[in-house]
């Protein structure tokens, strides 16, 4: 049976899932300046069905919760599908080589869910509603063309295996400042009479290749290996 909702009541509704997006945007602008794997559109995603699900979860029974006699709790199913969707979402999510990906799909994945459970339990235009926003979101954040159009600036994190010799360090800092590395910091993780771990951590602008700057690097001698990885 339709609930017969207030079209102000719903658009209070529409107006917390847009609201939820938005701070899971900004909080997603800054895992992106980052470079972490969840980014702007998983963490949009992850808010967004957040509030969806508690907006069901205190709205979506009332139908059942206003007649007499009831003697269950319709909100279980809703509770189990919360936890049974958010495994099938962790098994998208893969790791190879220290680079993760799946993230945005399992939380799609989620997403979907809570969509579903909304239209389930009678919530025609919040679940439609929503159904239009993600489908919005995924569009405009599918690739890196609009994320690049609004960040600027990038960290850049590398983890370099040199040879111990004396001016290593000087040397390092040099060519990333030659390749517009701002704000670098180095530390070393590692030393011993044969070689030296440095981890280093800097600033550059988004529309330089991060490749670049690691073959440039590469290109002395005493620098045995250089990993790069995006995840976190």
């Amino acid at each position: 049976m339709a609930i017969l909702i207030p079209f102000a009541t719903e658009f209070s509704w529409i107006l917390r899932i847009i609201v939820a997006s938005l701070c899971g945007a900004l909080i997603g602008y800054e895992r992106a300046i980052q470079r972490k794997s969840a980014g702007v559109r998983t963490h949009i995603v992850v808010a967004f069905s957040s509030s969806l699900f508690m907006i069901i979860s205190k709205y979506g029974f009332n139908d059942l919760l206003k007649m007499s006699n009831i003697a269950l709790d319709p909100s279980r199913i809703a509770a189990q599908i919360v936890t049974g969707i958010s495994f099938i979402g962790a098994g998208t999510i893969l790791i190879k080589k220290q680079q993760i990906s799946g993230l945005t799909t399992a939380a799609g994945i989620w997403a979907t869910a809570a969509i579903g459970t909304a239209i389930g339990s009678g919530l025609y235009l919040l679940g439609i509603t929503a159904t239009l926003l993600l489908f919005i979101v995924q569009m405009l954040f599918h690739d890196d063309n609009l994320i690049d159009r609004i960040i600027h600036h990038i960290r850049f994190n590398i983890q370099i295996e040199t040879v111990n010799k004396p001016h290593i360090l000087q040397t390092i800092e040099h060519e990333l400042t030659a390749n517009h590395v701002e704000s670098i910091s180095v530390k070393i993780m590692d030393v011993s009479d044969e070689r030296i771990i440095f981890v280093v951590d800097g600033i550059i602008n988004n529309n330089i290749d991060e490749n670049n700057i690691i073959m440039a690097l590469r290109k002395y001698p005493d620098i045995k290996r250089i990993s790069y990885t995006t995840n976190g």
